[in-house]
């Protein structure tokens, strides 16, 4: 039995939620996009530039299901754009009781800097109009870190072709505690004939940076706002 769209939506948008959307009884769905600012957990992966993004998504009979993105990033240590890679694939099943659950894996690929390439499991569960996930990393972004990461998403809409969608999500490291941050999304989604626009403002609590480029313990820490609009046409 397949889960409900909107559990299926939240996983393949990863740090756009509710922006590319399909049909429900579509198998093989895309998109194709730009986007103001390239936020990934609360942290810019563009460099705080423009980027863009193509997706494609699969959904196999039995719950099965599998995708991609391919984006036009930019990390802090490199000084030119490279593609980013995201690939998942996973597996999901309503429950009698209306509740959806899934369990998958992630694979993160950045072709400029490869050190950071990592992989993550996930587990979440989802009702009409609120999803959670748990993801574990053995090694995020190639730091030897082992994190949790644990989001909480949701909406409501607000007209036929409006939505109102929030996003919070808790970054912890095991290994290094100025890693963890929590980080937040609030937002506007709209659709018309295949296209879908986003607003939102992202949040994130962040450590101070001190003067050696690293985040400093004795720093205070601060909120970051970013503003993010993407437009993106389905196909």
């Amino acid at each position: 039995m397949r889960m409900p769209v909107k559990f299926r939506q939240s996983l393949r948008a990863l740090p756009l939620i509710c922006l590319f959307t399909s049909a429900a009884h579509a198998q093989l769905s895309g998109s194709a996009g730009i986007l103001s600012n390239y936020m990934y957990r609360g942290i810019s992966f563009s460099a705080d530039k423009p980027a863009a993004r193509l997706a494609l998504n699969y959904d196999a009979p039995g719950g099965w299901y599998a995708g991609g993105q391919v984006v036009s990033g930019q990390l802090s240590t490199e000084t030119h754009r490279y593609a980013q890679w995201l690939g998942y694939a996973g597996y999901a099943q309503r429950l009698s009781s209306g509740l959806s659950w899934e369990a998958g894996g992630t694979a993160y690929a950045y072709s400029g800097t490869p050190g950071w390439n990592f992989r993550e499991l996930y587990v979440g569960i989802a009702a009409a109009k609120i999803s959670a996930r748990l993801h574990y990393a053995p090694d995020y972004l190639g730091f030897g870190e082992r994190t949790l990461y644990a989001e909480l998403n949701g909406g409501m809409p607000l007209t036929r072709r409006l939505n109102f969608f929030w996003h919070a999500g808790y970054l912890y490291s095991r290994d290094n505690t100025q890693t963890n941050h929590p980080e937040a999304r609030l937002g506007l989604a709209a659709s018309s004939n295949g296209w879908q626009a986003q607003l939102s403002l992202d949040m994130v609590r962040q450590r101070a940076v001190s003067t050696g480029g690293y985040y400093s313990e004795a720093g205070e820490s601060k909120v970051r706002h970013e503003v993010v609009l993407a437009l993106a046409r389905s196909f």
